[in-house]
């Protein structure tokens, strides 16, 4: 991809250890599956690492330990790290901005609160995002896998 964008086009990847059937899915190898994953992403130029997950803030595996944007910035410490997952909180997008991430992305609050930067500097009320916006699901059929 670099030598077909060139050195003036950042080129980075979005990435999670969900889903999209299974949310809750977490890496086998933990957190030596974030080191060899992050280290390929660096050693491979990526400017940037889009990392989310359902709530960002939180331990990146179930036995505890450093969150999954400040597992990308340790094994991977040139590239920008975009953090995403619940973080249209103002103090939750400071602590993900003092965890490792370079740059705050929001999705489900900013599609509930469109006028989210207003809300956010007035500190405002937050609506509840309604995950009924994103439907319906597209499932695969039974008839489908059989092809």
């Amino acid at each position: 991809v670099r030598a077909r964008v060139g050195v003036k086009v950042p080129v980075g990847v979005r990435i999670s250890q969900g889903k999209v059937n299974d949310h809750d899915h977490k890496w086998v190898d933990a957190e030596r599956d974030a080191e060899i994953i992050f280290g390929s992403l660096a050693e491979a130029g990526a400017d940037f690492i889009h990392v989310t997950e359902h709530e960002a803030w939180k331990p990146a595996f179930p036995e505890g330990g450093p969150s999954l944007m400040r597992l990308a910035k340790r094994y991977a410490p040139k590239a920008a790290i975009f953090a995403n997952g619940g973080l249209h909180d103002v103090d939750r997008a400071v602590a993900a901005l003092d965890d490792g991430a370079d740059i705050v992305t929001i999705g489900r609050g900013a599609l509930a609160n469109p006028d989210l930067p207003r809300r956010l500097s007035e500190r405002g009320v937050l609506k509840d995002f309604d995950p009924s916006i994103l439907g319906p699901f597209a499932n695969i059929k039974d008839s489908e896998l059989a092809m």
